[in-house]
């Protein structure tokens, strides 16, 4: 679970900028997530959505960008 005491990590490993991470933090707690990555993914599936709905252009670039897929 997480800590009410989480800092953003001195590493930067994340290579996110700080209120980014936060936000991901703040998402994760509300939410009782396990994690801040958690979190990342709720907040960018969500815009995704929202986006789509409402820009047509960008539900276009989605579409192809969801059909090329992941390289392995």
């Amino acid at each position: 679970m997480l800590s009410a005491d989480m800092k953003v990590p001195k590493n930067r490993q994340t290579r996110l900028s700080d209120d980014v991470w936060l936000a991901g933090e703040a998402i994760a707690r509300h939410f009782r997530m396990g994690s801040s990555r958690e979190g990342f993914e709720v907040a960018v599936r969500d815009y995704v959505t929202r986006l789509s709905q409402s820009d047509p252009k960008f539900a276009e670039v989605w579409e192809k960008v969801k059909n090329e897929g992941v390289e392995d």
